[in-house]
């Protein structure tokens, strides 16, 4: 914040005040009393010395954005950012977005603050950046200096969510609705075991063995769970926000069951895999479908 990016203009006490000045300054003039003359000079000079200690409490001071966690349309989404000040003197503002939710805060000498600004969410896709307004009357509310900031949210609204079961479908026609399938792979050791019928050479323990006299076979852990591919052509006849809604339901769905599962929608093709940040790609794919 500089003197280039903020504004000042009296406020509504303001201009009221500057009318009280006028009419003491002419019953001054009227009745040629110096008591009132000088009361009339003192406020004016106040009024005067009020506009530099407005300005100064956003000349200065710097704002920067934080990490957003992105949420789903129609929900509250919480906005953080970074106020600090390198100011021998406390700093009293409000920040937030005209018509929405504001936060006021003061400042101490030298602090750095922490605010999150809550903006109601319509639809899905990235959220359009708009700037932040930042405003302060302090200290007598005369003056209100203001200033718009552009920061640089990365933010994605996800589809809102339209629940309906996952049915997974497996050859021609045949369907699964929360059955379990073993996934075969290079699982990790979590034990060791007798010998048993079948087990290949690689799984056999030849120091356990020579310790006991006895064949010993390493004890893997083998990952349960269902692989699965969430194809945007299983909804046909469906509008495409409908199918997005959907397709979101069952990327949670498969993420909260612990599946490996994939995205197919037109001109994006997510191989299987899980974890939030897997969720987040394929929640993202769907949030952005046709609006780049």
């Amino acid at each position: 914040m500089s003197h280039k990016n903020v504004f000042i203009l009296p406020s509504r006490t303001g201009w009221a005040f500057a009318g009280l000045l006028l009419a003491m300054l002419l019953t001054a003039i009227n009745y040629q009393n110096s008591l009132i003359y000088g009361l009339t000079f003192w406020l004016v000079s106040l009024g005067h010395g009020t506009i530099w200690l407005t300005f100064r409490n956003l000349s200065g001071l710097e704002m920067s954005a934080g990490k957003v966690e992105p949420c789903y349309a129609g929900e509250s989404l919480q906005l953080p950012l970074n106020v600090s000040s390198a100011k021998h003197w406390s700093v009293a503002i409000t920040v937030g977005y005209p018509g929405e939710t504001e936060q006021d805060f003061t400042l101490s000498p030298g602090e750095s603050l922490d605010v999150a600004i809550a903006r109601q969410t319509r639809k899905r896709g990235r959220l359009p950046l708009r700037r932040i307004r930042i405003e302060t009357e302090y200290p007598f509310g005369l003056f209100r200096a203001w200033s718009w900031v552009a920061l640089d949210f990365d933010v994605v609204i996800y589809p809102k969510p339209e629940y309906t079961p996952v049915h997974l479908s497996v050859g021609d026609g045949d369907e699964l609705e929360g059955s379990t399938l073993a996934l075969i792979g290079q699982d990790d050791i979590s034990g060791i075991r007798e010998y048993g019928r079948g087990d290949s050479l690689n799984q056999i323990s030849w120091k356990h063995t020579a310790r006991s006299g006895s064949p010993k076979s390493f004890e893997r852990e083998q990952e349960q769970g269902v692989m699965c591919q969430l194809d945007w052509g299983s909804l046909t006849g469906l509008e495409p926000e409908v199918r997005l809604s959907r397709l979101a339901s069952w990327v949670d769905q498969a993420e909260a069951l612990g599946w490996k599962y994939g995205l197919s929608i037109p001109g994006v093709e997510i191989p299987a895999g899980t974890g939030n940040e897997h969720r987040h790609r394929c929640l993202t794919a769907l949030a952005v479908w046709g609006t780049e």
